[in-house]
């Protein structure tokens, strides 16, 4: 690593000299220093207790100087930092302690002894290898931390462990091409968990974390809280005993302007990614990119399911975030979860699990992604729910939800059984909807208005399309539509209009009949093309009502009208 110089205009004098220190000058002269630990007696053979010649050594360095560690294995307790220094670590800095009776617990969550402390800095890099008891690094109320090329491992024993890095209340921090493992125990139930995070930031802003391994700790891989103007890019965050990034919510409300890029993140115990804010009563805005992560298995211990584990995110009372590009399989828990959000976008991501929507929403847009299912759960309210060009199995929606607008564009449903019964408009266009399920394709019970145009239906074992009497302005036109009963069914709905479809019975069902209408209130047919067994009614008007018909074609089967009183358009 280059070493990094912090040079100041303001400083015109050569600082002193110290003993067994490598001066060195820059063209504007001014002077930085490189001061060999050794030179103040440390020893680094791993059986003298070096903490006071490291210490020396460090309150030596002037600004911009570098305390140099060589080869060897230094025994240290707890070292302070100060402002304006390097430190260029190439041997083992081993942390030895009276004893090991600090636990971390949500009261108490720094130690009173960690390898590095620093409190009020400003200008420090670090370059180091360690194993510790307590924290590797706590700093707080510090600016311009840098950390590059280091390597940390705690106790793997310790069920209550601190975290590897610890920075609270600091502003301007990177951590790069670092490896932080083993902080905390391996999680031992899917039911229970315990301490140990990788890199964990109370209050802090202007974060960067990038290129870095965090595997193996006991709880999360990097937890952030009431912190935000965060990059975490090109990092493999794995085998963490909870989520490999959680974001907590503080009050001062600076949990915004986050990019999660390129990471994998993989076989941890909770989810990829989970952002969970209980504190705003409404979605908080984060403006948050969550872009080209791929994750792998996360939500087991030992095989065994926990209660999370989301692919992709959990999203809980937050707004303006996007998802692009993602990749996640087999994860435990839905991919993407959301709950009470705002503003969500997510498009070309890739998953086997399906998305979930809990409580309430503001506008979900869904494009070009491939995932199982879209589930609403029961009493989900909502203004705009989007799907465009997406690859999915079914929606899964429950009686009774509130969407103001279900708009469904370009998409391919492979076995589809969709229950529409909302408070709100319906718009179905250009999909391909296939369905082998008994229930059949699409199921209309209630809605404001629903417009199905120019899709693709068909459905091998029950009914393409049902309409219920209290689906409302129903409108279905230039649609393809195929099934081995009806095409479609009316139970009476007001005003359905029905123009310009194609509908084509199939054979291997009980009926062959492309249209059936029970009680028609003033069904409207118009250009339809009707294909029914030979047999059979192509069209069937049951019980009593009005219905008014205009240039049907039927190439197949007959029309039969029964008692329905018919009226030409």
């Amino acid at each position: 690593m280059s070493l990094i110089l912090w040079c100041c205009s303001c400083c015109q004098t050569k600082p002193k000299s110290n003993k067994g220190a490598d001066t060195k000058k820059t063209e504007n002269t001014q002077v930085y220093q490189v001061l060999n630990v050794q030179a103040f007696q440390a020893k680094g053979d791993g059986k003298a207790d070096d903490t006071e010649n490291i210490q020396r050594t460090i309150k030596a360095a002037q600004r911009g100087d570098t305390i140099l560690i060589p080869e060897g294995t230094y025994l240290v307790k707890t070292l302070v930092l100060k402002s304006d220094i390097n430190i260029k670590c190439l041997g083992l800095l081993k942390q030895v302690l009276p004893s090991d009776t600090q636990n971390f617990t949500r009261v108490v969550q720094n130690s009173s002894a960690p390898l590095f402390f620093g409190r009020n800095l400003r200008n420090v890099n670090l370059r180091f290898r360690a194993f510790t008891v307590n924290e590797a690094l706590y700093v707080s109320k510090s600016t311009n931390i840098r950390i590059t090329d280091t390597h940390i491992k705690g106790n793997d024993k310790k069920i209550y462990a601190f975290p590897g890095m610890l920075f609270y209340e600091c502003d301007t921090i990177a951590i790069r091409n670092s490896n932080i493992t083993s902080y905390g125990s391996a999680r031992q139930s899917a039911s229970t968990y315990q301490a140990g995070t990788g890199i964990r930031l109370l209050s802090c802003s202007n974060i960067k974390i990038e290129n870095n391994q965090i595997i193996k700790n006991g709880e999360n891989g990097i937890f952030m809280h009431g912190s935000g103007r965060a990059t975490i890019k090109n990092n493999h965050i794995a085998y963490n005993g909870m989520s490999a990034i959680q974001i907590g919510f503080g009050k001062a409300k600076k949990e915004q302007y986050f990019d999660i890029s390129n990471n994998t993140l993989n076989h941890n115990a909770a989810d990829a990614i989970d952002i969970n804010n209980k504190i705003t009563s409404d979605p908080f805005p984060i403006h948050c990119i969550i872009k080209s992560n791929r994750s792998l298995n996360n939500g087991f211990v030992a095989g065994k399911s926990t209660v999370d584990g989301s692919g992709l995110a959990t999203l809980v009372n937050v707004s303006e975030v996007q998802l692009f590009n993602n990749r996640s399989q087999r994860s435990n828990r839905p991919a993407l979860y959301l709950e009470r959000c705002g503003i969500i976008q997510a498009e070309n991501n890739i998953t086997d699990n399906k998305v979930e929507i809990v409580k309430s929403f503001n506008t979900i847009f869904l494009k070009n992604n491939t995932f199982d299912a879209l589930t609403a759960l029961a009493n989900t309210k909502g203004t705009t729910l989007q799907l465009a060009g997406n690859k999915l199995r079914t929606l899964l929606l429950p009686n009774g939800i509130t969407i103001d607008s279900l708009i469904l564009t370009r998409n391919l449903l492979t076995n589809a059984s969709l229950n529409i019964n909302l408070q709100g408009r319906v718009i179905l266009n250009e999909n391909k909807i296939f369905s082998n399920q008994p229930t059949g394709a699409v199921l209309l019970v209630k809605s404001k208005s629903a417009s199905l145009a120019n899709n693709s239906i068909k459905s091998t074992s029950g009914y393409a399309i049902t309409v219920r009497k209290t689906a409302d302005a129903v409108r279905l036109e230039h649609n393809i539509i195929e099934s081995v009963n009806a095409c479609i069914i009316d139970e009476g709905s007001k005003n359905l209009v029905v123009e310009f479809n194609e509908l084509i019975s199939l054979q291997g069902g009980k009926l062959n009949r492309t249209l059936i209408s029970q009680n028609p209130n003033n069904l409207i047919l118009r250009g339809n093309t009707h294909k029914g067994g030979k047999t059979d009614n192509s069209i069937r008007l049951e019980g009593t009502g009005h219905a008014y018909i205009a240039d049907e074609e039927i190439v197949s089967g007959y029309p039969d009208y029964g008692r329905v009183v018919v009226k030409k358009l």
